[in-house]
């Protein structure tokens, strides 16, 4: 089998209701609820970037792009760098999917976790495909094929966020995201915001904190968590200062008792090297559309879980697709930190996936049997959201 052609096929997607709560649109003027207001916010579409991969044996894969700030991506930038790399990977055969990150690998192309990852997708709905295997079999096999979710949860007032959590509960969310924006208001205030939730949901629950990187230096970080929550055993902090900060990290998973999460810390497969080795964190949090697509992703998840370091898997933004695709790498995860973020999906109002993919039944996220990712795409819908602008 060979690869004969990779299209980029940018993609407007309207934003729902979930997604301006979330992301500080339409809020009142001279408040706060994410610390990416400025990336996210006031924007009439999100923009994605479907790829799509033919073969010579008629087999067609499919995958998914994020404009993020975490991979400095623009949908532009990324459907140059697909089209770039599409045309490194003509004439190979899918499966050499080592071979291939290899490949780009030597085009010293800095960053583009999100292109590559687009492509990664796609090669590995068509290996499944042409196996007759879901994704996860090819990942090394599923741990678990069915499992709750994690809620990311908009800022609000701490009454109002306590609420959230319990409405989510009664949906069958096991765990939950709330977003901080530290500094930019105060540590306290944050601290308020987490209380209600700990005070509102089951022990069993784990409420992970996240600042995005916001609440200052690792001693402010230290005195707020020692003076607000000693003894709560069900409190996370994911990536509280800066990524680059290493030290700082690990000075805040040595002195507190609470979990503490490198998110944007993990870069790539050395930073994740770095990370076990040297125990700079309690968990790591991973990001198919950070690490590159499952071929990386699930070499940072062996390396996390051979140092002992439980892994949560995190979402992708975008359609089912990558929801799906997010669900499948969480399938071959041994040591579970706690369920994944698998929701975005309820961020757009456009539903570019007609049939398949990861389910929600009585509460519970179900993974498709079938082959590659398990879905069909709309194509004639992705065909009208690439001419909305």
């Amino acid at each position: 089998m060979k690869i004969t052609r990779v299209e980029a096929i940018p993609v407007w997607y309207e934003p729902s209701d979930e997604y301006h709560a979330l992301f500080g649109s339409k809020k009142k003027a001279g408040t706060m609820v994410h610390a990416r207001e400025g990336w996210f916010a006031n924007i009439r579409y999100k923009e994605n970037v479907f790829v799509k991969v033919h073969t010579d044996e008629g087999i067609v894969g499919w995958g998914e792009a994020c404009a993020h700030p975490v991979t400095s991506e623009t949908q532009a930038g990324i459907v140059s760098t697909v089209e770039l790399f599409g045309r490194t990977i003509l004439g190979r055969d899918p499966f050499q999917i080592g071979a291939i990150h290899a490949a780009l690998d030597h085009l010293f192309l800095q960053g583009n976790a999100g292109a590559r990852c687009a492509i990664d997708i796609a090669l590995y709905d068509i290996m499944g495909k042409a196996a007759g295997q879901p994704i996860y079999n090819l990942l090394g096999g599923a741990f678990q094929t069915t499992f709750g979710q994690l809620a990311t949860m908009p800022r609000a007032a701490p009454k109002r966020m306590a609420e959230h959590a319990v409405a989510l509960l009664d949906k069958g969310y096991t765990c939950f995201e709330p977003k901080m924006t530290g500094h930019l208001e105060s540590l306290d205030a944050d601290a308020d915001r987490l209380e209600a939730i700990i005070e509102a949901v089951p022990r069993r629950a784990l409420v992970i904190g996240d600042p995005n990187q916001t609440w200052g230096t690792a001693k402010d970080t230290i005195e707020l968590l020692l003076r607000r929550f000693p003894g709560v055993a069900n409190l996370a902090v994911e990536q509280p200062v800066m990524y680059h900060d290493m030290n700082g990290l690990a000075a805040i998973t040595r002195a507190v008792p609470h979990k503490v999460v490198a998110d944007e810390a993990i870069q790539n497969l050395q930073t994740m090297i770095t990370i076990a080795s040297r125990r700079i964190a309690d968990m790591v949090s991973l990001k198919l559309g950070k690490c590159g697509g499952f071929y990386k992703a699930l070499q940072m998840l062996r390396i996390a879980e051979a140092a002992g370091l439980p892994v949560r898997v995190d979402w992708t933004q975008g359609s089912s697709l990558l929801d799906t695709a997010t669900g499948h790498l969480h399938a071959a995860v041994r040591l579970v930190a706690c369920d994944p973020g698998m929701d975005y999906q309820l961020r757009i109002k456009d539903k570019p996936i007609a049939e398949g993919g990861a389910m929600v039944k009585k509460g519970k996220v179900v993974m498709p049997g079938a082959p590659g990712l398990g879905l069909t795409v709309d194509e004639k819908l992705v065909k009208r959201l690439s001419q909305r602008r």
